[in-house]
């Protein structure tokens, strides 16, 4: 039986390298800004029968995935004259949950975690979409919605960029998720880029976040036109910050007035983004912002494996390992001691961890820098912060 364990934790750990670019510590679950949604939970299972309390999370997208014939986004680029499509989603957040929980019946780590009794799909409640499909927006009336104050909540806008091996649907109920857990007033929108969703087609999805870099960029330009007194705060996941770190660059070069007076924070979760190019290439740009966040960690597996072999042991800026980054202007955050709920690749702590959503918290909604806020010390010879459990 212990060989079979061992065996299923390897086979999980194989199964969903990079997956989520798709031990709790006690944090108050956050109450909606609006009264949950009574919802019935999916028929998949006998505890379907009976009702739970839903938070409806509405989360607004832009992706530059090609659209099929009936509406729905494929895994593929859309490389016509006006690429960037436009929606809504509203996605049911479990009210009984653990901050940072991301239950999903659906997800392939999820049934083989189910498979060697690790987990009971019954005791788990499940985040899922209010509608089959989406709804669909013009451009005007997406960036309209910003103008509005009845369409709008009274948080800032929490702008996701989700990282490899994700789905649509995926990027859409993690943006849901973490905006929830750091504070439910926050406005969630997503910027989904083509990702496969295949952990297999690691090098595909490295060339549809590259091609993306262009449109993520007029993206931004007509956001930052449209929000009125809110501020756009940006969190890039992995594979995401290859869409995001040469887009914000080069806005810093043409409109950095317009950044400095729209942006937040700026936070690289576990980016997935040679260190030694970001050093030489976009630090100086972040720095000068002042208000970019790196989170790295030591025992992240995926940046690890992506730091020793898949560009010859070039680290990754989100992998700490013997030397981490440091840079004055940039809060270099380790969250290696960040317990996470089900993250066992270490990798997506950014929304799995409460330490973590509680540090994000804080530095969105209390506008602290990391140097103020809670939890942070300095080990020497490291110039960085670590953050403690």
């Amino acid at each position: 039986m212990k060989f079979s364990l061992l065996g299923g934790i390897w086979l999980l750990s194989f199964s969903v390298f990079f997956a989520g670019c798709a031990s709790s510590v006690s944090y108050p679950t956050p109450t909606s800004s609006s009264e949950p949604l009574p919802y019935p939970m999916p028929e998949y299972t006998e505890a379907a029968q009976r009702a739970e309390i839903f938070a409806p999370v509405k989360v607004s997208y832009a992706t530059n995935r090609k659209k099929a014939p009936d509406g729905s986004l494929l895994p593929e680029l859309n490389v016509s004259g006006d690429p960037l499509s436009y929606g809504q989603e509203t996605v049911l957040i479990p009210s009984k949950r653990e901050v940072g929980s991301f239950k999903d019946s659906h997800d392939s780590a999820f049934k083989i975690l189910m498979k060697f009794g690790l987990v009971e799909e019954q005791d788990d409640p499940i985040i899922t979409l209010l509608n089959a499909k989406s709804i669909t927006l013009s451009e005007a009336d997406f960036f309209k919605q910003f103008k509005s104050a009845k369409d709008l909540k009274s948080g800032d806008v929490l702008l996701f960029v989700h990282g490899f091996n994700v789905k649509f649907e995926d990027a859409v109920k993690r943006a849901a998720q973490v905006s929830y857990d750091i504070n439910p007033d926050l406005q969630p929108v997503v910027f989904s880029w083509p990702s496969i969703g295949d952990p297999l087609k690691y090098n595909r999805d490295f060339g549809r976040a590259l091609d993306s870099v262009d449109d993520f960029e007029k993206f931004m330009l007509k956001l930052m036109a449209s929000t009125q007194g809110k501020r756009i705060h940006i969190l890039a996941h992995s594979m995401g910050s290859k869409v995001v770190i040469p887009a914000l660059a080069k806005l810093y070069t043409t409109h950095s007035k317009l950044l400095d007076k729209k942006l937040g924070n700026i936070i690289l979760a576990a980016p997935d983004f040679p260190r030694e190019t970001f050093i030489s290439k976009y630090k100086a740009a972040f720095s000068k912002f002042g208000r970019a966040t790196i989170y790295m960690s030591s025992e992240d597996k995926a940046l690890k494996l992506s730091s020793g072999t898949y560009l010859a042991d070039r680290e990754m800026l989100g992998f700490s390992g013997s030397e981490g980054f440091f840079s004055p202007g940039i809060d270099s955050v380790d969250i290696t001691r960040a317990g996470g709920v089900d993250d066992l690749l270490g990798h997506s702590k950014y929304g799995s961890s409460a330490r973590v959503l509680v540090d994000m918290h804080d530095m969105i909604v209390s506008n602290l820098r990391a140097n103020k806020r809670k939890g942070f010390i300095v080990e020497p010879p490291y110039k960085y912060f670590f953050l403690q459990p």
